[in-house]
């Protein structure tokens, strides 16, 4: 039977299931936004869809990367959370500071080598291993070719792409020391289709979907998924922000009429999809790019 429980109750009851040992694997229902807790018939354990996994997610300051963190740390992950935000990410870290699994949090830049190997081994030293990869840092440059810089550029290459590149490659060296993890990559409607005003961002986000489906052919014989989600507009604060613009509101209520569902999407729905191709209900699929897009691609 699953039941809704207030964070304060669930924390406890995962705080409880630390102290007996996670539980054998087993299939859990898809999960809405907000605290949610399984219990097993069989002796009343309490189980998380990440209970007792060490999970890094890139870019949790905000945005999908917060939501994602808020999510897997109520589905019992143990956290470690990057950001160049500091003020952002520590914010965030208190916020999470009961979660039961535990919160790190390294302030860095995914492009720096230094910063991105930094991230992966604070989850090794701090949870012996890691399991999961939410590489989800990015930049977001609006403009055409001709309004895009060399310097803009650069700059999305070096979060969206190096970035990513990077906390992939250190993530697989860990997951192969202890027998394997899942990786989830954030790519985008503009990474699998052409999209105006993207001329920097979208070929950036091919890279994403192009590493995921490389890197899942490279590793699947060794225990590493790797998958991405491919998002529509989603309400972050950059988009919020686009409608505040010249121009921006009526681009914005464009780009929601090409959406079929005749909305954007929620960061907290990009979260569940990340989650699923994170656990171990998505334990047969890897190399896929599971679009979280109100239809935008079936068009």
């Amino acid at each position: 039977m699953t039941r809704s429980l207030a964070a304060d109750d669930a924390a406890e009851l995962i705080r409880r299931a630390y102290e007996v040992g996670p539980p054998r694997p087993r299939p859990l229902p898809h999960a809405p936004p907000g605290w949610r807790v399984q219990e097993q018939a069989a002796g009343g354990t309490v189980a998380g869809r990440l209970l007792g996994k060490s999970a890094l997610v890139t870019g949790a300051a905000r945005g999908i990367g917060r939501a994602t963190a808020e999510l897997f740390a109520s589905e019992g992950a143990r956290l470690v959370l990057s950001d160049r935000d500091g003020p952002g990410l520590a914010q965030l870290r208190e916020a999470l500071a009961l979660t039961p699994g535990g919160v790190e949090s390294v302030v860095g830049d995914v492009a720096e080598p230094a910063d991105a190997r930094r991230m992966i081994e604070t989850a090794v030293r701090r949870y012996g291993r890691l399991d999961v990869l939410v590489a989800n840092a990015g930049i977001i440059p609006f403009g055409n070719v001709l309004e895009a810089t060399p310097e803009s550029w650069d700059q999305v290459m070096a979060v969206d792409g190096r970035g990513m590149f990077l906390t992939c490659k250190y993530a697989i060296e860990a997951m192969l020391a202890t027998g394997g993890g899942a990786i989830v990559c954030l790519s985008s409607i503009s990474g699998l289709a052409g999209q105006r005003n993207q001329a920097a961002y979208g070929p950036a986000k091919f890279i994403a979907s192009g590493l995921t489906k490389h890197l899942a052919i490279e590793w699947a014989g060794h225990g590493i998924r790797v998958n991405a989600v491919a998002p529509g507009t989603i309400k972050t604060d950059r988009v919020r922000l686009l409608g505040e613009e010249p121009g921006g509101a009526s681009y914005l209520d464009a780009i929601r009429r090409m959406h079929p569902m005749g909305r954007l999407g929620e960061p907290v729905e990009v979260a569940q999809a990340i989650l699923f191709l994170a656990s171990d209900e998505a334990s047969f699929i890897t190399g896929a790019i599971l679009p979280v897009d109100g239809g935008y691609l079936a068009q």
